[in-house]
């Protein structure tokens, strides 16, 4: 036994040292391990770091011209979440600036509105932009807040010029408690989710070609006589730099956000490690898995980048999934990466019990190890077989246009590396992604409600709620602690809190009201649970006042306020998400498979070709990226009903534009490559970041400017901005020209750069 020891520990020391070398001495494996992430984290940093919304750019549209309408004003100004950037004449105005994206947010006054209102109250409509929900969202809120603030004076000086009696009725207040994030942070919510799903894919990514590495035409045969089939020992060593890596990555991030940033870690600190570590352990053990099951690198990357790649999208963090397709629900469940959110949450924000974490952590770490052992049995049966010749190759003809045009598309069946990018990735994703967000609003969510009294105005309350779409009555707890208990556990998302006597309190005006906890580990779920909590307080209060005409009278003088969404009529998550994502992967698929073919080229040692080879492959690209962006803008937009078609001219002709400028940057990049397999290693560890960089999500005007003008440089940033108007939004190529010109630039001066022979890259052995 002892001889074999020694030789397990040789083999793991000799691969150990061989792929430590490789890390710090082959650029594009040191660029994934190492500058990949920090450029990721960097960026992550800056973009997030203000936190919360402010100075989010508005208008008003006035035609009020009263004390009142004035005084909303002024609230507007003063609130630190807003820039009162416009005060246009009219509402077409208002959404003429909209459609431009020059404010998120318009609130009108309509004419007699004041003088109305002892008799004919009118509303006040707070119009928001859905198609980019969550700061268009935001503003609308506080709008509508500063306009209640400035009808409260009004309502009491009506009440008192109506001799109306002063009243003892006080409504119940509604406190809202958001434990674990109580400044609704998108730097904490998003920073520690986005953090670790791009250190999650990156991981992947870089164990996967370390895996890679040991593999020679689709067999380990060669590996294991070298090692003396101590296949396991080359394994380990290979992967173990990749984990050690990448949980550093995480705790580096842990550190910045909860020590530097101060977001403390509300749970147990080694449980958290644990949980990452053990992610990182599952990343890469099912990359071993992959490689050694598959035997083909190209394919193990690409069903990598559908597992990992849309790893946050299933999460269970953003929208959830509970009322969503099976598939959705079942999907997320087998994703180790769904699991390690959850433990994240609960032990960073929510400060669940260490013990709740168990099932998860050993959920991780257990498919670690099966992952190691399945990819060591697969190793084992393919080292049995002799390497297999396998050539694949992309040729063209040097000076031809039309023959170099031709003969890509020739090439395509042949390649399947380039056309599982360019044609089978573009439609898996049509389908694939929405399944995340067809659920599209956050229905059911289970709260618990504590109450110890039997009031009629309780059993109104919990009755509202349970009416409720947004929410779904899971339990009545008998102590606050009980239920706080459920939340931390994550059993309920929500805790609505009743006082004793709480009836009486109200027709008493004792200031006395309800209580709502909610979990700010998951923004999307705390503004469903809120607005329904405020809904069923309304109408409670509402049913309390009937028998009382005068004090109703009282409360009917605030003029309404309704807030409108625009261009997303449902308010649904995918049709908000989901046109913006597209972007991206219409870009990275068309981008990852042009470089595909420039470095396949390279490393065939294909002669270099001339301008005519390079102009027809470029304009064959050109046509398969126009055509995969007009089957997602007509026949998926439509099939699975999202915003679409709203200048369908414009956006026929500012794809061809998108799709030169995706396609130049991808062939002059793909020149670098030596080996195709690092196209996809380097770049899809990207598309996250790209599509938060393109101001759906968090807009540019809270980023800094060095950033925002870095993500243009990419024609997913300028295409998010510009398609998602013209589809959603109706916006004409005029108005948004800024981005139109961009993507112009960017097609013309990569396009330059590929059709000068600029990037030909220098012949290589493969």
């Amino acid at each position: 036994m002892t001889p074999r020891r020694a030789g397990w520990a040789q083999v793991f020391g000799t691969h150990l040292r061989a792929e430590v070398r490789r890390l710090l001495t082959r650029r594009w494996d040191a660029a994934v391990a190492f500058a990949l992430p920090l450029i990721v984290l960097l960026a992550l940093a800056a973009m997030l770091g203000p936190g919360v919304a402010r100075d989010i750019p508005v208008a008003v549209v006035d035609q009020d011209q009263s004390t009142f309408s004035r005084a909303a004003v002024r609230e507007m100004v003063a609130s630190p979440a807003l820039d009162l950037a416009y005060q246009p004449a009219t509402l077409d105005e208002a959404m003429g600036l909209m459609r431009q994206g020059k404010i998120y947010a318009v609130t009108h006054f309509p004419p007699g509105l004041t003088r109305g209102l002892l008799h004919d109250p009118r509303t006040v409509t707070v119009y928001f932009n859905g198609a980019f929900q969550t700061i268009g969202s935001m503003g609308a809120m506080q709008q509508s807040a500063a306009v209640g603030m400035a009808a409260a004076p009004l309502v009491e000086e009506r009440a008192r010029q109506m001799g109306l009696p002063a009243t003892q009725l006080s409504p119940p207040a509604v406190q809202v408690s958001i434990i674990g994030n109580p400044q609704l942070s998108f730097e904490l919510f998003l920073g520690a989710l986005l953090g670790m799903g791009m250190l999650h894919l990156l991981a992947a990514c870089s164990s996967l070609m370390a895996v890679g590495r040991l593999l020679f035409r689709r067999s380990f045969y060669l590996t294991g006589r070298s090692s003396g089939g101590q296949l396991s020992a080359a394994l380990m060593a290979r992967l173990l730099p990749h984990w050690v890596i990448f949980t550093l990555w995480g705790l580096a991030w842990i550190v910045w956000l909860a020590g530097y940033r101060g977001w403390e870690v509300a749970g147990s600190m080694p449980v958290l490690v644990l949980g990452l570590a053990g992610m990182v352990a599952v990343t890469v053990a099912l990359s071993a898995v992959l490689v050694a099951a598959l035997a083909d690198l190209d394919l193990s990357l690409s069903v990598t980048a559908v597992y990992s790649g849309a790893a946050i999208a299933f999460s269970n963090a953003t929208l959830p999934l509970d009322h969503g397709p099976k598939f959705a629900q079942v999907w997320s469940q087998i994703l180790p990466f769904t699991h390690y959110v959850r433990l994240q949450t609960g032990q960073w924000v929510t400060g669940s019990p260490a013990q709740s974490a168990l099932p998860d952590l050993g959920l991780l770490w257990g498919i670690a190890l099966l992952a190691l052992i399945g990819a060591w049995a697969a190793m084992k049966f393919r080292s049995r077989r002799p390497a297999q010749p396998h050539a694949v190759g992309f040729p063209l003809p040097r000076q031809s246009v039309w023959g170099a045009f031709a003969a890509t598309f020739a090439n395509l069946p042949k390649a399947r590396p380039v056309s599982s990018l360019l044609l089978l990735a573009v439609v898996l994703y049509a389908f694939y992604y929405p399944a995340a967000y067809s659920g599209q609003v956050a229905k059911g969510l289970p709260v618990a409600i504590v109450s110890t009294s039997d009031s009629r105005l309780v059993r109104n309350l919990v009755s509202h709620l349970r009416a409720s779409e947004g929410v779904d009555v899971a339990t009545v707890a008998g102590s606050s602690l009980e239920a706080e208990r459920l939340m931390k556990d994550g059993v309920v998302d929500g805790v609505v809190i009743l006082p004793d006597h709480l009836g009486r309190s109200v027709v008493q005006g004792v200031p006395d009201g309800i209580a709502v906890w909610l979990n700010g580990g998951y923004l999307v779920r705390v503004a469903s649970v809120g607005k329904a909590a405020a809904a069923a307080a309304a109408a409670t209060l509402e049913s309390q006042l009937e028998g009382t005409p005068e004090l109703a009278r009282v409360a009917e003088l605030a003029p309404s306020i309704r807030q409108e969404s625009l261009f997303n009529l449902t308010q649904g998550y995918g049709d908000y998400a989901v046109p913006a994502v597209v972007m991206v992967i219409l870009q990275q698929t068309l981008l990852m498979g042009a470089g595909v073919i420039a470095a396949l080229r390279r490393e065939t040692l294909a002669p270099p070709l001339g301008f005519g080879g390079r102009l027809g492959l470029w304009l064959a690209l050109i046509t398969i990226g126009t055509l995969s962006s007009l089957f997602y803008f007509g026949f998926v937009f439509w099939i699975q009903d999202y915003p679409r078609a709203g200048d369908l001219w414009g956006v026929i002709a500012l794809s061809p534009v998108f799709a030169a400028a995706s396609s130049a940057i991808g062939l002059c990049f793909g020149t670098l490559f030596n080996r195709r397999e690092r196209v996809v290693q380097v770049w899809v560890g990207s598309s996250a970041l790209l599509f938060f960089l393109g101001g759906a999500a968090w807009p540019h005007f809270m980023m800094p400017k060095l950033l925002v003008a870095l993500a243009y440089l990419f024609p997913s940033t300028a295409a998010v901005q510009g398609f998602v108007r013209m589809n959603a939004m109706g916006a004409s190529l005029v108005e948004i020209a800024p981005q139109a010109i961009i993507l112009c630039l960017l097609a013309a001066g990569w396009g330059a750069i590929w059709l000068a022979g600029f990037a030909q890259g220098k012949k290589v052995a493969p």
